[in-house]
């Protein structure tokens, strides 16, 4: 039995009605894009640097072109899969990246790997806005909150063993490694095709909205927009986890072994607790209580990282700020799907991952200045700040999310 939260906050115990076979499918779809994505991408600088020799700035380039070509494009990736369909959009998508990533595996000239890096790229704009409003699609709006739970601990499993089997796979042959994961992409791209043959997000023809339209439909969603804004301050503090984090974490400990130690914890965490987590949220917080407290659960963990010693300090300050991810993903992508109007839901997901890519982008660079002004500050000082900016971002989420009207039928809370 499941308990679906009334607006008081009570729960009444319902028939587990909810997890339907659509839902299996993308759940084993996310799966496998997940354990094709993590046994190659952690492993991928590696081959450059080392077995073809690139240079570091070189390789970061390359990896800055992926990134552009899936975060610069995810709007308009988005706005295509509501005007032809999820099913379609995840397809093309799986195919896009499996390309990149077989090509990473056979060629060795920059040009050769900046095509494989723009269609990896290309790739996962495409699925990553139509998979997320699939699930929306495919989950009643009163438990979607679970159904991401769900999607982030799949992920995480993927997170915990894709780089096992990288690994295994790159000490005998890394061309095997990037095809073993092309395949796993295009294994994804033929279960989506058959499980989900009856696209309900795919229009008809006579009822097709223009492009135009869904652009012109978001711009003017007052209520969208403040939800974002907040969201990508929350995101410039969410970055830390692959910049503050690590240099941390390298100050603290050893060698490349103990961060990835560090990220397999933050791994299991997520993998053990997003779920019960999310339960226990909808039971007795409102969507904007839970994000503000996921917001300072980031802010505070960070801020436990770069204070207390040693590496017990290490662990607390990224389990705290683990626990934060817990509490802010499901919730976050459950109320774009409620925000966004039937029929631009990839569209409103595609707007999201650009908007969270900016405020990516700054908090990288506003986060690796904080850290270079480290030896003419007190040690405890840009941790202090991105606390602070962590607890201000968070008091935003109450006040945006105070009489927003969802488009999505179900409670708003």
């Amino acid at each position: 039995m499941d308990s679906t939260p009334t607006p008081g906050g009570a729960a009444v115990d319902e028939p587990r009605t909810w997890w339907s076979p659509g839902l299996r499918i993308m759940v084993a779809d996310t799966f496998l894009m997940g354990l094709g994505f993590y046994a190659l991408v952690p492993l991928l600088a590696h081959h450059l640097l080392h077995d073809l020799g690139l240079s570091i700035a070189l390789t970061g380039l390359l990896a800055g072109v992926r990134s552009a070509s899936q975060q610069g494009m995810m709007l308009w990736s988005g706005v295509l899969a509501d005007r032809f369909g999820h099913r379609r959009a995840i397809c093309l998508g799986v195919l896009l990246r499996a390309a990149g990533f077989a090509a990473f595996g056979v060629v060795d000239s920059v040009p050769g790997l900046a095509v494989a890096s723009v269609l990896a790229g290309l790739g996962g704009s495409l699925f990553h806005p139509a998979s997320y409003a699939l699930y929306a699609e495919l989950t009643p709006t009163p438990h979607r909150t679970r159904a991401y739970a769900v999607r982030e601990t799949t992920s995480n499993v993927a997170f915990v063993l894709g780089p096992a089997l990288g690994g295994i796979l790159a000490a005998t042959n890394f061309t095997a490694l990037c095809f073993v994961a092309a395949s796993l992409f295009l294994l994804a791209g033929a279960i989506t095709w058959v499980g989900l043959r009856s696209d309900r997000s795919a229009p008809r023809p006579a009822a097709r909205t223009s492009a135009l339209h869904l652009l012109h439909t978001i711009g003017r969603d007052g209520d969208f927009r403040r939800f974002t804004l907040v969201s990508a301050a929350a995101w410039a503090l969410f970055s830390q986890l692959y910049l503050a984090v690590p240099v941390r974490v390298g100050q603290v400990l050893p060698g490349t072994t103990s961060l990835g130690l560090v990220y397999t914890v933050a791994a299991i965490v997520m993998v053990a607790a997003t779920v019960p987590l999310t339960r226990l949220t909808e039971r007795y917080l409102r969507t904007g209580q839970t994000l503000a407290v996921g917001t300072s659960a980031l802010a505070v963990g960070l801020l436990l990282l770069g204070v207390l010693p040693g590496p017990g300090g290490v662990v607390t300050g990224v389990v705290v700020f683990t626990l934060g991810q817990v509490l802010l993903l499901p919730t976050l992508n459950s109320t774009i799907s409620r925000l966004a109007p039937p029929g631009a839901v990839a569209s409103y997901f595609g707007a999201n991952g650009l908007a969270l890519a900016v405020g990516g982008l700054a908090g990288n660079i506003g986060g690796g200045w904080l850290l270079d002004l480290g030896g003419g500050l007190p040690a405890w000082a840009p941790w202090t700040v991105f606390a602070a900016w962590g607890l201000v971002t968070a008091a935003g989420y109450p006040i945006v999310m105070r009489g927003q009207r969802p488009h999505s039928a179900g409670d708003a809370r």
